[in-house]
């Protein structure tokens, strides 16, 4: 189930899933999933902090 679910948020574009749409038991491991992808729970890259980012 929470491969299903991050697939249809890296998808997010064509299907609209965001992590608003998964069930609270599973939310932690869908977003530990997709962090790991680099995105956040709409499907957009995550910014990383970097020294170019915080000048």
């Amino acid at each position: 189930m929470v491969d299903g679910y991050v697939l249809l948020i890296v998808n997010t574009d064509k299907t609209g899933a965001t992590i608003d749409r998964v069930p609270k038991h599973l939310k932690e491991a869908v977003l530990t999933k997709l962090n790991a992808l680099g995105l956040n729970g709409y499907g957009y890259p995550i910014e990383q902090v970097t020294e170019k980012t915080q000048a």
